[in-house]
């Protein structure tokens, strides 16, 4: 948690500001073609969705739809491909955006009471609302201030909050240690790790919601709950250890060597023990641990690591997806992109001898340990840049380095279609475009790969206003200012420009963000 000075300063102003300001402008780093064209990709993406009624009426998902996902990419949008800039949020969002996010926002607010837990829903649910309130969207008394039915932000929270934790799996109805930390879709039934990354990446968000001193209709801070998290968080991330297995899904015949790669190498399926390892379910296990308290040293996480980088792949599963290797293409690159960026983030400084966050995609794919369908980094001055972003043959994006951000975000480009869609087995060509590997649906689809593209871990904080009392003003340049030189924790939002530690650059970033003419405190 964000320790404040005791005493904030309101008075900083005049020539530092100034300073600021002037530095700031000169500084601003132009974007590469690549960078362009990710800004472009995710301009189109949004419109796309708000093309197809998802932020106009979210009820039209179903109750159990992923309005909380296309929410969440509204919120996560940047003001260009450029790594440093932060998630616009409510309050850096323009005025049409500002208006999706309400509707979202009220529409969950209204709809929280009309059914009971339900996993997929209540996760999404609680890290997009928690993203909302704490960049400064507006409650009830603004979005409903007449309707009963309507809950604030705050009851909302705290309803899907306990009630995910109600429905978790554990002692003592479950007393078996092996057994527990998971959730079923509705209830505790079963140990399914696609539903429990949805609850616990929710959980995550309400943490850091309940931390915050930010008031909406009611004060956010609420210790108790915290404690809550912190014990069920803790309690997932012993699920993914005790359950991590060796092998994988796809292992037979021909392609035998990609089953056993090394002996530390530890991989989890879509249900524990019934499933062998997978590429989506095994990267959400690695972020899981990361919520439960873990980094990228603990020995678990290295074990998950070590999995996915023997049989990285970013152009589908093939067959790494246990029994839907193309349905759930876009949700592995959400959740494997997602772990790395919060080790990123987190800014803790990998061990000798340990894999990083940049670690995937550097095995050569016909190099040891073998597995035949495994992908290495692209080369990017080998890339052609897509058609539907104009003319740019190979070696367009050469400014870009190997990573596995530009494996996936130039997947992404190459599939999107000139209206932003990202078709699934259809449309090849029609529109600029190919076919994506298969979905569930398309909304889900579409969230998942902008959310890729903004680089995207869940968890919107407002960067830039440290004293969370809802603007960005000179007290918050302050307090970074003071910081300086401090390597924060993820989600910090001291570290504007997201390179993990903080630096003049975050103040610069943060003289920017600034919401109140000439930074003024008031």
């Amino acid at each position: 948690m964000l320790k404040m000075p005791s005493n904030l300063d309101k008075s900083f102003f005049g020539a530092v500001t100034c300073i600021a300001l002037s530095v700031a402008a000169g500084s601003a780093v132009a974007a590469t073609p690549f960078q362009t064209d990710v800004s472009t990709a995710i301009d189109r993406g949004i419109e796309w969705l708000a093309n197809q009624g998802v932020y106009n009426n979210p009820s039209t998902l179903g109750i159990n739809g992923a309005s909380g996902l296309a929410m969440q990419a509204l919120l996560e949008k940047r003001a260009s491909g450029n790594a440093s800039d932060p998630p616009q949020g409510y309050t850096g969002a323009s005025a049409t955006d500002q208006g999706r996010l309400r509707t979202s926002a009220a529409y969950i607010l209204d709809a929280v009471n009309e059914s009971g837990f339900y996993a997929y829903r209540d996760g999404q649910w609680m890290f997009a609302l928690s993203g909302y309130a704490l960049t400064g969207g507006p409650d009830k008394s603004v979005l409903a201030p007449a309707n009963a039915d309507y809950q604030t932000i705050k009851q909302a929270m705290d309803a899907m909050v306990d009630r995910t934790l109600a429905n978790q799996r554990k002692a003592p109805a479950f007393a078996n240690a092996i057994d527990q930390g998971y959730w079923c879709y509705t209830n505790s039934g079963c140990e399914d790790s696609s539903t429990t990354q949805f609850a616990a990446a929710g959980l995550e968000a309400a943490r850091t919601f309940y931390k915050s001193n930010k008031v909406g209709d009611a004060p956010y801070a609420d210790p108790a709950r915290v404690a809550l998290i912190d014990t069920a968080l803790a309690l997932v991330k012993q699920a993914y250890e005790l359950n991590a297995l060796n092998g994988s899904d796809y292992g037979v015949g021909a392609n035998a060597n990609c089953q056993v790669l090394n002996a530390t190498e530890r991989g989890h399926g879509y249900s524990a023990q019934s499933y062998r390892p997978s590429l989506q379910q095994t990267a959400s296990g690695i972020y899981i641990q990361l919520f439960g308290g873990a980094d990228v040293n603990s020995p678990m996480v290295q074990n998950y690591m070590q999995w996915v980088r023997n049989r990285y792949r970013y152009t589908d599963l093939d067959s790494l997806g246990n029994s839907w290797p193309g349905a759930s293409w876009s949700y592995y690159l959400w959740s494997s992109f997602k772990a790395m960026e919060l080790m990123r983030q987190a800014g803790i400084a990998t061990a000798a001898g340990n894999l990083s966050p940049d670690s995937f995609g550097t095995l050569a794919a016909a190099g040891a340990p073998l597995c035949n369908v495994r992908q290495e980094n692209k080369t990017p001055a080998a890339v052609a840049r897509p058609a539907s972003f104009g003319a740019g043959g190979v070696g367009f994006y050469s400014a870009e380095t190997k990573s596995q951000y530009f494996d996936y975000a130039s997947q992404i480009l190459s599939l999107q279609c000139f209206d932003g869609s990202l078709p699934i087995n259809g449309n090849d060509g029609f529109f600029g475009c190919n076919s994506s590997p298969g979905a569930w649906e398309n909304t889900s689809h579409q969230a998942y790969q902008l959310l890729v593209l903004q680089r995207s871990t869940g968890n919107v904080v407002q960067r830039c206003d440290i004293d969370a009392d809802g603007d960005v003003d000179s007290a918050d340049l302050s307090l970074i200012r003071a910081a300086v030189g401090q390597v924060p924790g993820a989600g910090d939002p001291r570290d504007a420009t997201l390179d993990g530690k903080i630096t003049i650059n975050d103040v610069r970033a943060c003289t920017l963000q600034c919401t109140r003419a000439n930074c003024a405190t008031s």
